[in-house]
């Protein structure tokens, strides 16, 4: 049993392994093979500037460590359903009395 292309497109040990060789030159363009750098744009110069304010390192530290928090849904799961189930009884029995009280007396 082979893998992923058989005995057929297996490479000899005695072939070393070659990377392009002169008489096989790119044809790739130049400005493909050497790029010009990235353009800054007005969201990178806004992002370094606001990491270069004193203390931005720290708030960005600070909201890491908030967004890694383990969450109290996740801590509490059965709890946080039974007052998920109970907001939203009242939610509905206030929009039922609003709407009575609305449209019930005539």
């Amino acid at each position: 049993m082979t893998t992923d292309g058989g005995s057929a497109r297996a490479r000899r040990s005695e072939e070393p392994v070659r990377l392009r060789t002169p008489e096989h030159p790119t044809t790739l363009p130049d400005w493909m093979r050497d790029p010009p750098p990235a353009r800054r744009t007005l969201g990178t110069r806004l992002t370094e500037s606001v990491a270069a304010l004193p203390g931005a390192g720290a708030v960005r530290r600070r909201w890491w460590a908030w967004q890694g928090r383990e969450r109290l849904h996740q801590r509490y799961p059965n709890t946080v359903k039974i007052v998920a189930m109970a907001v939203s009884f009242v939610v509905s029995l206030a929009l039922v009395l609003f709407a009575y009280a609305l449209y019930g007396q005539r």
